[in-house]
């Protein structure tokens, strides 16, 4: 019986030891200084903590850092698209560095809903960001009806 008990405890043990850790977080920030970035989440719990004297690391469960500018290359040979500033906090420009037929962008949210669309009427389009709360958002640039890029958009 003691044995049966000690297997199952075991068992247990194993079982937790296999599930990775997750911070499903509600709040956080970057912020960089000195050619340093540091981010956080808030309410995440503390894993370890290291100091060489002058500064101060306290670790935890958050994943790393992935920006992505470009989601998909571009579909349309001899066209050179930029977006920036990326990340934003008020507007990001597109620019095309040639004339395109019938240029439209999408700008959805993480969810896949469409937040704003709009005809581009040049070779430079303004985006105002201020409206929209601070998060990544996917901006998809088609023109007429074929896909162009689509980028990944980071609101401050």
């Amino acid at each position: 019986m003691k044995n049966l008990i000690l297997f199952s405890v075991f068992l247990l043990f194993m079982a937790g030891s296999t599930t990775a850790q997750k911070v499903v977080s509600a709040n956080g920030g970057t912020a960089t200084a000195a050619g340093t970035e540091v981010s956080w989440t808030i309410g995440e719990p503390i894993t370890a903590t290291v100091s060489d004297g002058t500064t101060t690391l306290t670790q935890g469960f958050q994943q790393s850092k992935l920006t992505v500018t470009a989601v998909n290359d571009i579909q349309v040979t001899g066209v050179e698209i930029k977006v920036y500033p990326n990340p934003t906090s008020n507007y990001v420009t597109v620019h095309f560095s040639k004339v395109m037929e019938k240029p439209a962008y999408f700008l959805f949210d993480l969810s896949g809903r469409i937040i704003e669309q709009k005809n581009i009427e040049s070779t430079d389009a303004k985006i105002d960001m201020t409206r929209f709360a601070g998060g990544s958002y996917i901006l998809k640039l088609n023109s007429g009806q074929q896909p162009l890029q689509t980028f990944k958009i980071i609101k401050r």
